[in-house]
């Protein structure tokens, strides 16, 4: 189950979050049901959560908070991804620019990162192959 908790003014387009998401999981290979939280914020609050828990003082876009591990027993809670869309590039689509950086959040949760350069190359990959996913 992906629940949608918007915490902005800002019109998101839940039905393509999820559907995009569910899309993920089968292309990941995820067979389980897993229960996943996107919680979109204003930029204060990411910039609070970024200092917090990543030791920088800005604002991000995206914010990653993996839970599987702490949960045994318990229902399969994948995690938290918090957005924030003031801080999409104003340059591409606004609906576009959100459901990317969800990608983005959900591909940290399924274990991918961006620390070298092999791994960001893999990361960017599935971001684009996913990105496919919208609207389809």
């Amino acid at each position: 189950m992906i629940e949608i908790n918007n915490l902005t003014n800002s019109l998101v387009n839940e039905k393509q979050f999820k559907k995009v998401g569910l899309k993920i999981f089968k292309a990941e290979g995820v067979k389980e049901k897993v229960d996943l939280s996107v919680v979109i914020v204003n930029r204060t609050k990411i910039k609070e959560l970024n200092r917090i828990y990543r030791g920088k003082n800005k604002p991000t876009d995206v914010l990653s908070f993996n839970y599987s591990d702490k949960l045994k027993g318990l229902p399969k809670n994948l995690g938290e991804i918090v957005l924030c869309p003031l801080e999409i590039n104003i340059d591409i689509d606004k609906e576009i620019g959100l459901t990317h950086i969800f990608i983005h959040g959900l591909l940290h949760l399924l274990g991918y990162d961006h620390e070298n350069q092999k791994e960001a190359k893999i990361m960017q990959l599935k971001e684009q192959k996913y990105l496919t996913f919208i609207k389809k």
